[in-house]
């Protein structure tokens, strides 16, 4: 029998949370506009390894990113495997850092 997963996710209509035995251990919010889907991370100290790419991984499957959707990723700087995940997923235009967050603009790759 597998091990139990130290972590989980909950989906909602406006993105994903991530938890362990203690609580919550990081969001990423996934907001529908006209012109562009803006996705924000927050994430704690006491995320899981792995957790923060496999939360990114379950932020692209939301139905508002679509191939060749416009995209705004705002994350917090230094998460270098959410960066990667996130480049993954985009045709990145532009990248941005102010002060402890990570700005990432682009489209959604096709699926």
């Amino acid at each position: 029998m597998p091990a139990p997963t130290a972590w989980w996710f909950e989906h909602d209509p406006h993105g994903l949370t991530a938890h362990d035995q203690a609580g919550l251990v990081g969001r990423v919010d996934v907001q529908d506009t006209e012109a562009e889907v803006k996705v924000v991370f927050s994430l704690t100290d006491r995320v899981p390894h792995g957790m923060a790419t496999e939360l990114a991984r379950g932020a692209f499957a939301h139905p508002a990113l679509e191939p060749d959707r416009t995209v705004a990723v705002s994350l917090p700087q230094g998460e270098v495997d959410v960066l990667a995940e996130v480049r993954r997923h985009l045709w990145v235009v532009q990248t941005h850092v102010a002060g402890a967050t990570c700005l990432v603009e682009g489209r959604v790759r096709g699926r």
